[in-house]
C-alpha cells in the first residue's frame, strides 16, 4: 500500500515537472517571438526613418537645383537620381528620386522626393514659393537714407479694415530700406509695413498706416522695449488688436510699442529677415532676348512703342529712328512671355499684352504713359512687365502714368536713380505736373520725383504671383506632405 502510494507520487512530480516544463517552454517561445517581433519591428521602423531622411534630403537637394541662377520661367526642372544616397558615417542607407514641376508663368513648383530603403519607400511633395524683392516691395531702396518729402502716399486705403490695410501681412503694402528712412514732411502716409535696416525719422504730420520692423528696434530682459527705431512722434499703427505684452504687466499699451518689431538676419519670432538685392546678370538678358537685333553688336538707343496685337495674347513692338516718334524703323512681334534686351539705351512708351521684361545695359527712359492691355494699371495671369536698367530709370513727361516693376541697379552712382529732372527733349525740367506709378520701385541710390507735384506711388501686389519673365527668385518651401 505505502509502495504504491510512493510510486504515485512519484508519477504525479514528474508530471508535475513536464507540465511546469512545458508551461515555461511555452513562455519562452512566446517571450522569443515577441521580441523577435519587436525586434523586427524595430528595423522596420528604422528602414522608414531612414527611407523618410532619403526623400528629405532629395527635396533638398532640388531646393538648391531650383536656387541655382533661378530666374521667372527660368527654373532647372531636371530630375535628379541618388542611388546611392549615404549617411553622414559614409554607409550606404538607400536612394532617392525627385521629380520638379514648374507650371507656365507660375509663381511656384511643386517637388516630388522619392525614398527607399531596403524596399522601404517614403515620398514627400514640397510646394516651393518663388519669393523676389523685385516684385513684392512697392519700394526697395538700396541706399544710405531714403527721404520722404511732403504729400507722398504708398499704397492706398483699402477702405474696409481699421487702418485702410489688411489683417493678413502678406496681402498688406511692404517697403524696404537697407538704410535709413527720412520723412522730412507731412502728409505723407504709408497703408502697409515698412522695413528699414537703419531707423525711422518720422514727421508728427505723417503716418505709418501699418507695422515698422527696425534694426535699431531694442527690448532689456524683463521685455521692455528701450528704442522702437522710430523719431519723431509719427504715428503707426494697423488698428488691429494682435499685439504682445512685451514687458508682461497683464495689459497691452503704449509701453510695449505696438505694430513695432525688430528686423534681424533670420526673422524669428515677431521679427522680419533683412534682403540683398541680386544684382542684373546682362549675358542672361542678352542670351534669351526675343530680339536679337537689339542684343547684339555696338550699344545703340531704341526707341520703341508697344501695343497688343489684335485678337492675340502678345505684344508688338515698333521700333522708331528718334525721340520724335514718327518714323519707324522696323516692327517685331513678340511670344506671350517675352524678354527684350536693350544694348545701349531703351525709350519706351506704349501698352503691354503679356508677361514681357525689358531690360537695358544703360539707361531706360519713359517716353509716355505705359499701361497694360486695355488701359489697365495692375497686373493680371495674363499682362505684367518690367523695366530692368542697369543704370538709370529717367521719368520725362510733365504727366506719367506707369504700371509694373521698375529697376535702376544705377552702375554709374550717380545722386537720382530715379531721375525726374528732364523733359522728352533732354532738356533740364524741374517742375513737372503729376505722376502715377502703379507696381514696386527697386533703387540702387535716392531718386528725385519730388520734381512732380503730385504723386501717387500705388501698390500691386498681383506683381508677387504674376511676374514676367527673367526676376531673379529664390525658393521659399511653404509647405511639405507625405504622399
Amino acid at each position: 500500500m505505502i509502495l504504491s502510494m510512493l510510486r504515485n507520487q512519484k508519477g504525479i512530480a514528474i508530471l508535475s515537472v513536464y507540465t511546469a516544463s512545458a508551461f515555461i517552454s511555452v513562455l519562452s517561445i512566446s517571450a522569443f517571438g515577441r521580441a523577435f517581433w519587436e525586434a523586427r519591428h524595430v528595423d522596420q521602423e528604422v528602414t522608414r526613418i531612414k527611407s523618410y531622411a532619403a526623400a528629405e534630403a532629395g527635396l533638398q537637394r532640388a531646393l538648391a537645383q531650383v536656387a541655382q541662377n533661378a530666374y521667372t520661367g527660368f527654373i532647372n526642372t531636371n530630375a535628379i537620381s541618388q542611388p546611392t544616397f549615404q549617411s553622414s558615417y559614409g554607409d550606404t542607407v538607400g536612394s532617392y528620386t525627385v521629380s520638379i514641376q514648374y507650371p507656365n508663368a507660375a509663381d511656384w513648383v511643386i517637388i516630388t522626393s522619392t525614398g527607399t530603403v531596403n524596399g522601404e519607400i517614403r515620398r514627400l511633395e514640397g510646394r516651393v514659393f518663388l519669393d523676389s524683392n523685385l516684385s513684392k516691395y512697392l519700394v526697395y531702396a538700396d541706399t544710405g537714407t531714403f527721404s520722404s518729402g511732403t504729400g507722398a502716399s504708398y499704397g492706398e486705403s483699402n477702405g474696409v479694415d481699421p487702418m485702410g490695410v489688411p489683417a493678413n501681412e502678406d496681402d498688406r503694402t511692404m517697403m524696404y530700406f537697407t538704410g535709413n528712412w527720412s520723412i522730412t514732411g507731412g502728409g505723407v502716409a504709408l497703408y502697409g509695413d515698412s522695413l528699414v535696416e537703419g531707423s525711422i525719422s518720422g514727421h508728427s504730420g505723417s503716418n505709418v498706416y501699418g507695422d515698422t520692423y527696425v534694426q535699431a528696434f531694442t527690448k532689456n530682459a524683463q521685455g521692455q522695449v528701450t528704442n522702437s527705431g522710430v523719431s519723431g512722434n509719427m504715428p503707426v499703427g494697423d488698428g488691429f488688436s494682435d499685439d504682445s505684452d512685451r514687458n508682461n504687466d497683464g495689459v497691452i499699451n503704449s509701453t510695449d510699442r505696438p505694430d513695432m518689431h525688430d528686423l534681424t538676419n533670420d526673422g524669428d519670432d515677431d521679427s522680419k529677415a533683412k534682403e540683398t538685392l541680386v544684382a542684373m546678370d546682362l549675358n542672361f538678358y542678352a542670351t534669351n532676348s526675343n530680339i536679337n537685333t537689339f542684343a547684339t553688336g555696338a550699344a545703340t538707343n531704341r526707341y520703341l512703342k508697344f501695343e497688343p496685337v489684335s485678337g492675340g495674347n502678345n505684344t508688338r513692338v515698333i521700333e522708331y529712328t528718334s525721340t520724335n516718334y514718327s518714323t519707324v524703323k522696323a516692327t517685331y512681334n513678340l511670344p506671350s512671355t517675352a524678354i527684350v534686351y536693350v544694348k545701349g539705351d531703351a525709350y519706351v512708351k506704349g501698352q503691354i499684352q503679356g508677361r514681357i521684361s525689358i531690360a537695358a545695359s544703360d539707361d531706360i527712359h519713359f517716353m509716355g504713359d505705359v499701361s497694360y492691355a486695355g488701359g489697365q494699371t495692375h497686373a493680371s495671369p495674363s499682362n505684367s512687365v518690367a523695366f530692368l536698367a542697369k543704370d538709370i530709370l529717367y521719368l520725362k513727361p510733365d504727366n506719367l502714368d506707369v504700371s509694373g516693376i521698375m529697376y535702376a541697379e544705377n552702375s554709374s552712382n550717380a545722386s537720382a536713380a530715379f531721375d525726374a529732372g528732364y523733359d522728352l527733349n533732354g532738356n533740364a525740367d524741374t517742375s513737372k505736373t503729376e505722376l502715377n506709378l502703379y507696381g514696386n520701385r527697386v533703387i540702387q541710390g535716392g531718386t528725385n520725383l519730388s520734381y512732380y507735384g503730385d504723386r501717387l506711388y500705388g501698390y500691386d501686389q498681383n506683381l508677387k504671383y504674376y511676374r514676367p519673365p527673367g526676376i531673379p527668385v529664390y525658393p521659399d518651401l511653404r509647405t511639405v506632405r507625405e504622399t
